[in-house]
């Protein structure tokens, strides 16, 4: 039992694989900043997940509503990467809501 609490607290330690290099996060700081109130922060993490993260990895962070919540917030890498985000968030029953101006929603954050 020990033995699993301690890999348990060394997984959380970690740098998960999907931050680059130059960020010195834990995966429990990751989750400590989703579940903290800090938006721009919250916002930032989410960026850093749905852009880098493999897909099956994203939910172990997030979920469909937190996504399509920020979906307009996120820092998308590409506007390829945004729309397919956006078609698999249609097909999970969870479109995002339209927005006029994609640009002062981020400013918003």
């Amino acid at each position: 039992m020990d033995a699993e609490k301690s890999g348990e607290r060394t997984e959380e330690k970690r740098r998960p694989y999907f931050i680059w290099w130059d960020q010195d996060i834990t995966e429990q700081d990751l989750r400590d900043a989703l579940a903290g109130d800090n938006l721009y922060r919250r916002v930032t993490v989410m960026s850093y997940i749905v852009n880098d993260a493999e897909f099956d990895d994203v939910w172990k962070f997030l979920t469909v509503r937190d996504i399509q919540r920020h979906f307009w917030q996120i820092r998308w890498r590409t506007p390829q990467m945004r729309d397919r985000w956006k078609q698999v968030l249609i097909l999970m029953g969870y479109p995002p809501d339209e927005c006029a101006d994609p640009v002062a929603a981020r400013v918003l954050v």
